[in-house]
């Protein structure tokens, strides 16, 4: 039902879907699993508090999922891999140019550096990690006759 929700909501609700009913359902799940990350952000932080969730926390959380791709489980994935291995070369790509340079702040080039990852892969992968993941798998498994 959620995927003829997703695909049409008017066709699914023609064919007898209560398209009411499930959307409600799905902010109930979607709601359970942010207090589910909730309760697991809480028992690994002694202290949180209201400074701890800026907006710009929020914008890299939708980058991630952006760059890896959206509506899938491995787009989350491959977001949040590119973004822990993009963030680990910048840092220690700018570390030795601030000795040099002592302006440069790496605070700046990892915004920076995000905010131009995000802008290249809504240019040149529109569809994110995910669909690239896809297509390389799907291309290994016709090797043979990939025609």
């Amino acid at each position: 039902a959620w995927v003829a929700i997703r695909d049409n909501d008017i066709a699914a609700e023609v064919i007898g879907v209560n398209v009411y009913r499930y959307k409600l359902l799905a902010y109930f799940v979607a709601g359970a699993f942010a207090g589910v990350a909730g309760a697991f952000l809480i028992s690994k932080q002694p202290f949180i508090s209201q400074e701890d969730f800026t907006f710009v926390l929020s914008l890299e959380l939708v980058g991630v999922i952006l760059i890896g791709g959206l509506g899938s489980n491995y787009g989350t994935i491959f977001g949040c891999m590119f973004w822990v291995l993009a963030d680990s070369f910048l840092v220690s790509f700018v570390q030795p140019l601030s000795v040099v340079m002592p302006q440069l702040q790496p605070a700046y080039f990892r915004q920076m550096g995000f905010g131009l990852a995000i802008i290249l892969f809504l240019i040149f992968e529109p569809n994110g990690l995910a669909y690239r993941w896809w297509q390389i798998k799907n291309y290994i498994h016709l090797w043979p006759f990939s025609y």
